[in-house]
């Protein structure tokens, strides 16, 4: 009888897959210990199966077993133990679950063959995170094991050795101390000082640039502190963790020696900075420098090494104008998932992964860059894969090399966050020499009103600004011979872009940003204009759509993009002209949203947006087709937030692996990794290029698939089918809409734009008279079909608006539809009035002449059906909300109501009559409310529809008001959810 393969010997197995699969690893002794005793402080007794540390990062235990209880309780055990040297706790542990597929080998060397051959193996993290009240054990997933090779083991354990908790732990006590440092010069050096120092940074205020430049210079310490921990070629450089008292002058000639090696994207400005500091103020400076070095300590002692960027958990939170600018920075958790999903293994040929000058032949671009954490992922991706088809340690260096000088390309407004950028791609593999890079700071304003990097629209290369950094003149920049950032069209393979969402409206402007007056705001804004005028974007869409038209130019025929958009680019109509251009001119088209309302606050796509937000990945057609004979969107939506990056990694495997199989599955497929359904995937075929994506942010797919096919007037769920009879038309065709409250007037004390000045009614009496409005949502009185007015116009004084007022007029109707629907606390989509109205800020007359009809609306709207299909179009920006501009409010579909029979109308006044009196709950407790269910039947008797849709619309209504875009986490509705569902 053959010998079965034993735990140990497939442990030594897996121990060498790993080291041949991380040259880092065979390059440091005692990186990967396999059955090693006395590893531990607790006891020689107690022998991981595999300790991984390199070092740099965290160590990880691995445990491996044939029993999935086994495996599960020794990775957990080893938890909170403690490293013999050189001391470390143990926070990250993986259980190995094996298959009894190995049980077959026998040989170590051939467990090594099978695993680096791509033999599925199954895992499973375990994390140990100190909290105030106590430890806390993770498991992720909460069941099962994910499965995967042992490339995906390798690059999972690196990113997850340090828990996200530490990470954010460290930065918050690193950011203490960047703020002490400030505060240690700013009571020191003079007003005409920060003047100076802001212009040299290119901020706002003095605080900003004093934050900024503290920044700056921890991240050259942070630098010099690890090339001393790297190389023997930086022992002359003074080691900051014996630095006690620092020496600025000292230092200044430690950089200056850097300098003269390599690394000047971290060095160069730092040094002009701190020695213009060192001129003004030697003792504060220093005081500066000891709370930094200590911040560069407290990263070390901790290791939590590169998963700690400078940049971007710093930068973001300094900078004066990314509110204004609408530039939110993208969390590294969305930007590994983007990554992954962007860089293919097969997109290339394998022995051009293999080559280590894959990314002079390559590239990778984000042209909206900030501090580079988009670059930095897709960047890393490319490593793994290069790791994957067999890396070498010479081969890396070769592929950083060409990364640095040609492959990643790179532009910002901000110099700093640029800065930031070369610096944190460098890093990646410190000991690596190489000469200019595409990384580059880019104009915004000046004489010319220059838009930054949508100068790229008309051009394939924009003039790099590094050099006036620190303090160069004009005129010395000028005459200084600068280089520039090159970008031609169909030129890269990989776009990442998560681009500002600014757009102009309410007089502000999109060009909001620091150092702009208004003069070169607006000379900003034409410019802009005249970029995209021949572009497929409609600017109301903002800077966005201008920045996905302008990749749509620079990737090449089969290259993919890869974007963070606003949740709007999937349902607003100012994006349909871009939704178009996708259709046409790329394939593979895959969009990414985090459940309505969890993705808000620190766990959103982009930091502090407060707004949802998706993932658009697409393929660029090899030719453009005017009419694509079958576009479809592939749908994703993930039900809980991405908060860690490991996790990320995983999810976009499961996400690639369930696009293989969805055409065997239909129209949806639920997202596993282990045994947690994390997502859901719907693909929808598009009627028309510019159609919205309906499915997106829904976490049930057959009420999106229900939702979808509700628009071509069809009803159908599980085994009941059936179909409106009447032909489905828009709200725009069957009534006049009215105008926007902008025309209509203002209230009082506000700016005075429209025919009329509003006071709200003071009374029940005050409702008669002439020029009432419904001009707002008012959740309290507004519970019945039939509401009262809530302002009467008055005409501003001293000054005639006559023909306004005219023409307001007769837009005046008893039919109200809702722009800013709220569902967890408005009852109504729409309303009727007593007498013709004007509508406001939330509401919009719908006119006809017809009253029967526009009860039979007022019916439609507010049933189930019809809130469905206002939910498939409207905005979901955010949770338990729906905004609806005027434009994409005319193209709800409805039922054509015109088309019905006069006796039909006539019922459908009978049923609003009887109806219209009965107080309603808010729309996101429509499965528990008699009233709405009463609107449903009176509805599908009017549209004559067969009984046995009644029990399939009940359904839909509970799972429409389970989504999370509906309820919006509102407390009073999950508690109303929880108890009908018991």
């Amino acid at each position: 009888m053959r010998p079965r393969l034993v735990e140990t010997t497939f442990n030594q197995g897996l121990g060498e897959a790993m080291l041949a699969i991380r040259p880092s690893w065979r390059k440091k002794q005692n990186a990967v210990l396999v059955e090693k005793t006395a590893v531990l402080q607790e006891g020689s007794a107690l022998k991981p199966d595999i300790v991984v540390f390199d070092g740099q990062h965290l160590p990880v235990v691995v445990e491996t077993s044939f029993s999935a209880t086994d495996a599960d309780r020794d990775a957990e055990n080893r938890l909170g133990k403690t490293l013999s040297e050189p001391g470390i706790p143990i926070h990250t542990t993986v259980a190995v679950h094996l298959d009894d597929s190995f049980r077959q080998l026998r040989t170590s060397n051939r467990v090594c063959e099978v695993l680096i051959g791509g033999h599925p193996i199954r895992y499973a993290l375990h994390q140990r995170i100190e909290q105030s009240d106590g430890c806390n054990i993770r498991r992720w997933p909460s069941a099962g094991f994910i499965s995967g090779t042992v490339h995906d083991l390798v690059a999972f354990l690196s990113i997850e050795a340090v828990p996200q908790e530490i990470v954010d732990e460290v930065a918050q006590r690193v950011a203490r101390k960047v703020q002490q440092a400030a505060n240690r010069v700013e009571t020191k050096l003079s007003s005409r000082w920060f003047a100076e120092l802001t212009s040299m940074v290119n901020q706002r205020t003095h605080l900003g640039a004093l934050h900024t430049t503290m920044v700056l210079w921890l991240n050259a310490l942070l630098v010099q502190y690890r090339l001393n921990a790297l190389a023997d070629s930086a022992s002359g450089i003074v080691r900051l963790r014996d630095a006690g008292h620092i020496d600025p002058h000292r230092l200044i000639a430690d950089w200056r020696l850097i300098l003269d090696t390599n690394w000047h994207a971290v060095f160069a400005l730092a040094v002009k900075i701190l020695e213009k500091f060192v001129n003004r103020d030697l003792q504060a400076t220093s005081w500066s420098l000891e709370f930094l070095i200590d911040a560069v300590n407290e990263i070390g002692i901790s290791r939590v090494g590169l998963h700690l960027n400078i940049g971007a958990e710093l930068f973001p939170r300094l900078a004066d104008d990314r509110k204004e600018s609408a530039a939110f920075y993208t969390q590294p958790s969305t930007a590994e998932l983007l990554a992954h999903l962007t860089v293919g293994s097969k997109d290339i040929p394998t022995d051009e992964w293999i080559c280590g000058e894959l990314l002079r032949n390559r590239s990778i671009a984000d042209l909206a860059c900030g501090t580079g954490t988009l670059l930095r992922a897709g960047y890393r991706r490319v490593m793994d894969l290069h790791e994957r088809f067999g890396a070498t340690e010479d081969s890396l260096g070769e592929l950083h090399r060409g990364a640095m000088e040609q492959g990643l390309i790179g532009t910002d407004i901000s110099p700093i966050a640029a800065h930031l950028t070369t610096s944190s791609l460098a890093s990646l593999c410190l000991l690596e020499k190489y000469s200019t890079t595409q990384i580059g700071w880019l104009e915004v304003g000046g004489s010319s009103g220059f838009t930054g990097s949508l100068e790229y629209l008309q051009t394939n290369q924009a003039r790099d600004l590094f050099e006036k950094l620190g303090g160069m003149t004009d005129e010395t920049w000028e005459e200084s011979n600068g280089s520039t950032v090159v970008c031609s069209d169909n030129s890269v393979d990989w776009i990442l872009m998560n681009p500002p969402y600014s757009r102009t409206r309410g007089g502000q402007s999109a060009f909001d940003v620091a150092g702009l007056d208004d003069e070169m705001r607006q000379a900003c804004q034409a410019r802009w204009k005249r970029l995209v005028r021949k572009e497929p974007v409609d600017n109301r869409a903002g800077m966005a759509a201008s920045f996905l038209a302008m990749a749509r130019k620079k990737v090449k025929p089969g290259g993919r993009i890869g974007f963070v958009l606003p949740l709007t680019a999937a349902f607003a109509s100012s994006w349909a002209l871009t939704r178009g251009m996708l259709a046409r001119e790329f394939c593979e088209i895959t969009a990414i949203a985090v459940a309505g309302g969890r993705a808000l606050g620190r766990s959103a796509l982009s930091a502090d947006t407060h707004m949802e937000e998706m993932l658009l990945v697409a393929t660029k057609r090899a030719r453009i087709a005017s009419e694509p004979s079958k576009v479809q969107v592939c749908c994703v939506t993930l039900v809980h937030p991405l908060v860690r990056v490991g996790q990320s990694t995983e999810i976009g495997r499961a996400i690639a692996g369930a696009k293989e199989r969805i055409s065997e599955s239909g129209r949806w497929y639920p997202i596993h990794v282990g045994n947690d359904e994390v997502g859901s995937m719907t693909v929808i075929e598009l009627v028309n290029q510019n159609d919205t994506w309906s499915s997106l942010g829904v976490v049930s797919p057959p009420l999106a698939n229900a939702a979808s096919l509700l628009v071509h007037g069809s009803i159908e769920y599980e085994d009941v089918v059936a179909s409106i009879d009447l032909p489905m038309t828009t709200i725009g065709h069957l009534f006049e809409v009215g105008p926007t409250h902008d025309l209509i007037g203002h209230l009082r004390n506000k700016d005075p734009r429209g025919a009329f000045e509003f006071h709200e009614l003071r009374d029940d009496d005050d409702v008669r008279g002439p020029d009432r409005s419904l001009w707002h949502a008012d959740s309290k009185s507004q519970r019945q079909l039939l509401v009262r007015p809530t302002h009467k116009g008055i005409p501003p004084p001293n000054e005639d608006r006559g023909l306004q007022q005219a023409s307001m007029r007769k837009s005046r109707s008893t039919l109200l539809y809702s722009r800013n629907m709220r569902w967890t606390s408005q009852a109504l989509l729409a309303a009727t009035t007593y007498r013709p109205v004007m509508g406001g800020s939330t509401w919009t007359t719908l006119v006809h002449h017809h009253s029967a009809l526009r009860s039979a609306f007022s019916l439609w709207a507010n049933s189930t059906l019809g809130m469905l299909l206002h939910w498939t179009q409207g905005q979901r920006t955010h949770a338990g909300r729906s905004r609806t501009q005027i434009n994409a409010l005319r193209e709800i579909p409805c039922p054509d109501l015109a088309s019905l029979p006069e006796k039909d109308l006539l019922k459908a006044d009978r049923f609003y009559q009887d109806l219209c009196r009965e107080p309603l709950l808010p729309a996101c407790m429509a499965h528990c409310d008699p009233v709405r269910k009463r609107i449903d039947q009176c509805v599908t008797d009017l549209l004559q529809l067969p009984s046995t849709v009644l029990d399939p619309i009940s359904e839909l209504r509970q799972l429409w008001c389970r989504e999370p875009s509906v309820h919006g986490n509102n407390k009073q509705a999950l508690k109303m959810l929880d108890k009908n569902k018991s």
